[in-house]
């Protein structure tokens, strides 16, 4: 279960380079003045870096529940279930996915079906979790 979780560590790191990137050529090319960047309000703010900065926002969210049930396989020593550990990679798929559609075209319908895809899965790791909790507490 390590390594699904690390790997989207570092999907979380590279939307925050990519972030920074994107900030700092807006400012340079007087796109965004820098002020914008001390409250995140303002008028005339590129798209490409409200959806930038939603995103990286976003891998705090859902993500959570996902780091959790994580840690929560490794601490009930079922990260040996194949399962669980298909079920960690397909969220980290559909996290990437999620990521390339909102931070290039951007379409919604496209975002919302990879982020329900996500939520379905990680819904899937709980309730296989707790399945595995149950027997093994009975």
């Amino acid at each position: 279960m390590f390594y699904p979780m690390f790997a989207l560590v570092l999907l979380t790191f590279l939307v925050m380079l990519v972030n920074v990137t994107w900030r700092i050529r807006a400012v340079k090319k007087r796109q965004v003045s820098a002020k914008y960047f001390r409250v995140f309000e303002g008028e005339g703010v590129p798209e490409y870096i409200k959806a930038g900065t939603r995103h990286y926002a976003n891998l705090f969210e859902l993500p959570v529940l996902f780091y959790a049930a994580c840690i929560t396989t490794m601490v009930l020593q079922a990260q040996q279930s194949p399962v669980l550990q298909g079920l960690a990679w397909a969220f980290v798929a559909f996290r990437v996915v999620h990521a390339f559609i909102h931070m290039t075209y951007n379409n919604v319908l496209h975002r919302m079906l990879s982020f329900m895809g996500g939520m379905g899965v990680v819904m899937i790791m709980w309730i296989v979790l707790a399945v595995h909790y149950a027997s093994r507490s009975l």
